[in-house]
Protein backbone atom coordinates (compact mmCIF):
# COMPACT_ATOMS: atom_id res chain seq x y z
CA UNK A 1 0.00 0.00 0.00
CA UNK A 2 1.12 3.54 -0.72
CA UNK A 3 3.00 5.52 1.91
CA UNK A 4 2.52 9.20 2.68
CA UNK A 5 6.09 10.30 3.47
CA UNK A 6 7.64 9.62 0.03
CA UNK A 7 4.60 11.20 -1.63
CA UNK A 8 4.88 14.26 0.59
CA UNK A 9 8.62 14.59 -0.14
CA UNK A 10 7.93 14.45 -3.87
CA UNK A 11 5.15 17.03 -3.55
CA UNK A 12 7.43 19.41 -1.67
CA UNK A 13 10.01 19.00 -4.43
CA UNK A 14 7.32 20.02 -6.96
CA UNK A 15 5.84 22.85 -4.90
CA UNK A 16 8.95 24.14 -3.18
CA UNK A 17 8.97 25.10 0.49
CA UNK A 18 8.84 28.81 -0.26
CA UNK A 19 6.51 31.75 0.13
CA UNK A 20 5.34 33.20 -3.18
CA UNK A 21 2.88 35.86 -4.20
CA UNK A 22 2.74 35.81 -8.00
CA UNK A 23 -0.01 38.18 -9.20
CA UNK A 24 -0.91 35.83 -12.07
CA UNK A 25 -1.12 32.75 -9.83
CA UNK A 26 -4.81 32.06 -9.30
CA UNK A 27 -4.01 30.82 -5.81
CA UNK A 28 -2.48 34.16 -4.81
CA UNK A 29 -0.04 34.00 -1.93
CA UNK A 30 1.18 30.47 -1.33
CA UNK A 31 3.50 28.73 1.05
CA UNK A 32 4.72 25.23 0.09
CA UNK A 33 1.89 25.15 -2.43
CA UNK A 34 -0.78 26.02 0.13
CA UNK A 35 -2.90 28.85 -1.24
CA UNK A 36 -4.08 31.54 1.13
CA UNK A 37 -6.98 32.24 -1.25
CA UNK A 38 -8.26 28.66 -1.14
CA UNK A 39 -7.14 27.79 2.42
CA UNK A 40 -7.36 31.05 4.39
CA UNK A 41 -7.87 29.29 7.72
CA UNK A 42 -4.69 27.20 7.59
CA UNK A 43 -2.92 27.76 10.91
CA UNK A 44 0.46 28.31 9.22
CA UNK A 45 -0.62 31.74 7.98
CA UNK A 46 -0.25 33.05 11.54
CA UNK A 47 3.47 32.25 11.47
CA UNK A 48 3.88 33.90 8.06
CA UNK A 49 1.94 37.00 9.13
CA UNK A 50 4.34 37.36 12.06
CA UNK A 51 7.39 37.10 9.78
CA UNK A 52 8.11 33.48 10.55
CA UNK A 53 8.05 30.17 8.75
CA UNK A 54 5.46 27.55 9.66
CA UNK A 55 6.84 24.30 11.04
CA UNK A 56 6.91 21.50 8.46
CA UNK A 57 4.64 19.37 10.61
CA UNK A 58 1.83 21.90 9.92
CA UNK A 59 2.47 21.62 6.18
CA UNK A 60 2.69 17.83 6.36
CA UNK A 61 -0.53 17.46 8.32
CA UNK A 62 -2.35 19.94 6.06
CA UNK A 63 -1.52 17.83 3.01
CA UNK A 64 -2.25 14.52 4.76
CA UNK A 65 -5.65 15.68 6.00
CA UNK A 66 -6.78 17.64 2.93
CA UNK A 67 -5.28 15.71 0.02
CA UNK A 68 -3.83 12.30 1.00
CA UNK A 69 -6.64 10.94 3.16
CA UNK A 70 -9.51 12.06 0.86
CA UNK A 71 -8.06 10.06 -2.06
CA UNK A 72 -7.71 6.99 0.18
CA UNK A 73 -4.11 6.82 -0.97
CA UNK A 74 -3.09 4.21 1.59
CA UNK A 75 -5.49 1.84 -0.18
CA UNK A 76 -3.77 2.36 -3.54
CA UNK A 77 -1.31 -0.47 -4.20
CA UNK A 78 0.99 1.49 -6.52
CA UNK A 79 3.15 4.12 -4.82
CA UNK A 80 3.63 5.89 -8.17
CA UNK A 81 -0.10 6.13 -8.86
CA UNK A 82 -0.81 7.32 -5.33
CA UNK A 83 1.91 9.96 -5.57
CA UNK A 84 0.76 11.38 -8.89
CA UNK A 85 -2.91 11.43 -7.91
CA UNK A 86 -1.99 13.10 -4.62
CA UNK A 87 0.12 15.70 -6.42
CA UNK A 88 -2.51 16.49 -9.03
CA UNK A 89 -5.31 16.61 -6.45
CA UNK A 90 -3.21 19.09 -4.44
CA UNK A 91 -2.58 21.08 -7.62
CA UNK A 92 -6.07 20.98 -9.18
CA UNK A 93 -8.48 20.03 -6.44
CA UNK A 94 -11.33 17.73 -7.46
CA UNK A 95 -10.35 18.20 -11.12
CA UNK A 96 -7.30 16.06 -10.40
CA UNK A 97 -9.59 13.20 -9.37
CA UNK A 98 -12.08 13.86 -12.19
CA UNK A 99 -9.30 13.69 -14.78
CA UNK A 100 -8.06 10.39 -13.34
CA UNK A 101 -11.55 8.93 -13.36
CA UNK A 102 -12.22 10.05 -16.92
CA UNK A 103 -8.85 8.71 -18.10
CA UNK A 104 -9.81 5.33 -16.63
CA UNK A 105 -13.20 5.32 -18.35
CA UNK A 106 -15.11 5.92 -15.11
CA UNK A 107 -17.84 8.42 -14.37
CA UNK A 108 -16.13 11.47 -12.90
CA UNK A 109 -17.51 12.49 -9.52
CA UNK A 110 -14.39 13.95 -7.91
CA UNK A 111 -14.33 11.35 -5.14
CA UNK A 112 -12.21 8.26 -4.75
CA UNK A 113 -14.61 5.45 -3.97
CA UNK A 114 -14.63 1.70 -4.48
CA UNK A 115 -14.86 1.83 -8.29
CA UNK A 116 -11.99 4.29 -8.61
CA UNK A 117 -9.84 2.32 -6.16
CA UNK A 118 -10.65 -0.88 -8.01
CA UNK A 119 -9.57 0.58 -11.34
CA UNK A 120 -6.41 2.11 -9.85
CA UNK A 121 -5.44 -1.19 -8.26
CA UNK A 122 -6.48 -3.55 -11.05
CA UNK A 123 -5.24 -1.83 -14.20
CA UNK A 124 -1.64 -1.92 -15.36
CA UNK A 125 0.34 0.81 -13.59
CA UNK A 126 2.02 2.07 -16.76
CA UNK A 127 -1.28 2.37 -18.60
CA UNK A 128 -2.89 4.28 -15.73
CA UNK A 129 0.07 6.66 -15.48
CA UNK A 130 0.32 7.28 -19.23
CA UNK A 131 -3.41 7.94 -19.61
CA UNK A 132 -3.38 10.28 -16.64
CA UNK A 133 -0.27 12.14 -17.81
CA UNK A 134 -1.75 12.78 -21.24
CA UNK A 135 -5.09 13.86 -19.77
CA UNK A 136 -3.31 16.30 -17.45
CA UNK A 137 -1.26 17.76 -20.30
CA UNK A 138 -4.50 18.32 -22.22
CA UNK A 139 -6.06 20.03 -19.18
CA UNK A 140 -3.07 22.31 -18.66
CA UNK A 141 -2.98 23.14 -22.37
CA UNK A 142 -6.68 24.08 -22.28
CA UNK A 143 -6.08 26.38 -19.30
CA UNK A 144 -3.31 28.20 -21.17
CA UNK A 145 -5.35 28.46 -24.35
CA UNK A 146 -8.23 30.02 -22.42
CA UNK A 147 -6.02 32.42 -20.43
CA UNK A 148 -2.69 33.45 -21.95
CA UNK A 149 -1.36 34.67 -18.59
CA UNK A 150 -1.27 31.05 -17.44
CA UNK A 151 1.02 29.88 -20.25
CA UNK A 152 4.11 30.81 -18.28
CA UNK A 153 3.26 27.87 -16.02
CA UNK A 154 3.16 25.38 -18.90
CA UNK A 155 6.77 24.16 -18.58
CA UNK A 156 6.36 23.32 -14.89
CA UNK A 157 2.86 21.95 -15.33
CA UNK A 158 3.81 19.76 -18.28
CA UNK A 159 6.91 18.51 -16.45
CA UNK A 160 4.78 17.67 -13.43
CA UNK A 161 2.28 15.79 -15.59
CA UNK A 162 4.81 13.87 -17.66
CA UNK A 163 7.51 12.97 -15.14
CA UNK A 164 5.39 10.04 -13.94
CA UNK A 165 6.11 8.31 -17.24
CA UNK A 166 9.81 7.96 -16.43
Amino acid sequence: MAEFEPAFARLMKDEGVVLTNDPTDRGGQTFAGISRKFHPNWSGWKDIDHGGIPPMNLVREFYRENFWNPIRAEEITSQRIAEVLFSQFANMGANGINIMQTSLGLIADGKVGAKTLGALNDLDEEIVLMRYALANVARYHAIGMKDKTQRKYWPGWFRRALEVCK
